[in-house]
């Protein structure tokens, strides 16, 4: 077993930039994944991802491809409301995200075909698909557009969800935390099944759990 603890982490070539903070700033973000208090998307006017955390969950039912208003914390970068500050994706709201819109078609292609996370390198710059939560770098993203290498496929063995894909020429399986496929499998009764030919996937970073930080699929994003 090697002595070594420290994660191997690789540059990302593709350097994104960020969303300039001004506090009370109203921003629209198409939306890609959202859950409890968090929704990740994409800011409609810079084009880069961003991870949105707000004090309160939102009251609707936000899907992949709505359009969302979002109002910037009066308190800009103090990341009290971020659980993972090592995120440079992330933006503090005044309250939950509101539904405004659903993006067309040809406009979410525009926007997510620049953000897809280059081939050929480790995904979000790390080899392990855990990190210690205290060798966090604030210089590697926290979230991603991937496009795998051939099927993307589930497996429901509940409480857990599995999603199998490849990249770098091999098979991997990330817990996957997309609650529609969840419950569309669970409806159906099927433990197995394969995603559309063209989805994507939104690989994160958790916040930390027992002070380690686990990658996941947040989201199966079918074609637009």
């Amino acid at each position: 077993m090697s002595a070594s603890t420290a994660p191997d982490f690789y540059t990302v070539v593709k350097d994104l930039p960020r969303v300039a903070v001004t506090p009370g700033a109203t921003l629209e973000l198409l939306v890609l994944a959202a859950g409890g208090n968090h929704c990740a998307g994409v800011d409609l006017v810079s084009g880069v991802l961003v991870r949105a955390w707000s004090a309160e969950p939102s009251a609707h039912q936000l899907r992949p491809y709505d359009v969302v208003r979002v109002t910037l914390d009066e308190l800009g970068a103090d990341f009290d409301g971020v659980p993972d500050p090592c995120q440079p994706e992330a933006l503090v709201l005044t309250g939950p995200p509101i539904p405004v819109r659903r993006a067309s078609p040809r406009r979410v292609t525009r926007l997510l075909r620049p953000l897809l996370h280059p081939n050929g390198e480790p995904l979000l710059g790390i080899s392990s698909p855990v990190v210690r939560f205290w060798e966090r770098r604030p210089d590697h993203p926290s979230i991603a557009l991937v496009e795998p290498e051939g099927p993307i496929s589930l497996w429901r063995e509940e409480p857990y969800l599995a999603c199998r894909f490849g990249w770098l020429g091999h098979e991997r399986e990330l817990p996957c935390l997309d609650r529609r496929i969840a419950a569309d499998m669970d409806q159906a009764g099927r433990t197995h099944m394969l995603a559309g030919k063209n989805d994507r996937l939104l690989v994160a970073l958790t916040p930390p759990i027992e002070g380690r930080c686990h990658k996941v699929v947040e989201a199966i994003l079918p074609r637009p």
